[in-house]
């Protein structure tokens, strides 16, 4: 029996994993592009946002549905606590962190500069 929570923990995590894989898709789309610090400012302050909104979006309509369907509480219309805030501000940097690693780590690939 699901609980009101399991659902849409499950969509979140279904989202952020989305929302990784896309990233590292456009990360490394093309081996000679996005090696500069211009690429990855717009990565991580235009595209990034754009897809968890995208995706994050898409997990609250569908939890909101699913909880419509079985009489629970609704998520919309939107209101963050605090404690939401908090978790899509760790999200947010934890992905700004993770994405900044791999940039690195594809940067001196390409430049062939030994470690």
């Amino acid at each position: 029996m699901s609980t009101p929570t399991t659902i849409p923990c499950l969509l979140y995590f279904a989202a952020l994993f989305l929302t990784v894989a896309t990233l590292r898709t456009l990360l490394y789309a093309d081996p000679n592009e996005g090696s500069s610090p211009q690429d990855f400012f717009v990565l991580i302050v235009v595209v990034m946002p754009f897809v968890m909104v995208i995706y994050f979006g898409l997990a609250v309509i569908i939890c909101d549905n699913i909880g419509l369907a079985r009489g629970w509480p609704t998520a919309l219309p939107l209101q963050l606590s605090t404690a939401e805030a908090l978790a899509v501000a760790v999200t947010y940097i934890g992905l700004t962190v993770w994405l900044w690693l791999r940039w690195r780590k594809l940067r001196i690939r390409q430049r062939g500069i030994p470690r």
